[in-house]
């Protein structure tokens, strides 16, 4: 097994429909250590996100039981969050990081972590 720091993917942006941003590979456990959040817009954007465990092998579905922050950005504001200890663990192949935004496409995101594949 390698292990893997830094940006776990490129940077995106985030959808404006709930969605996964970071799927866990197969064969893989993932530590997401941090996130970056930019809010390109110039109007307010509302950022939510969510830890979302597989469903049956399959990428499982965002709910309230699973959200983790919700976050209003002002315009062209940047955000940094460090997750405390290992941070967050995706064990499994297709547990996912899923986000949804205001606007589609306005606000960019990029995780940072380890990966032990």
């Amino acid at each position: 097994m390698a292990i893997v720091r830094g940006p776990l993917a490129n940077i995106a942006t985030l959808p404006s429909t709930v969605g996964a941003i970071y799927t866990n590979p197969a064969s893989t456990k993932t530590f997401i250590k941090g996130v970056t959040l930019f809010n390109g817009n110039t109007s307010p954007e509302t950022v939510k996100l969510y830890n979302v465990p597989n469903s049956g092998g399959s990428v499982g579905t965002a709910a309230a039981t699973n959200q983790f922050t919700e976050i209003s950005l002002v315009a062209k504001e940047t955000f940094f969050y460090e997750f405390p200890g290992d941070g967050i663990a995706l064990g499994s192949t297709n547990d996912s990081i899923q986000g949804v935004t205001t606007t589609a496409n306005l606000v960019t995101y990029q995780w940072s972590g380890v990966k032990d594949a």
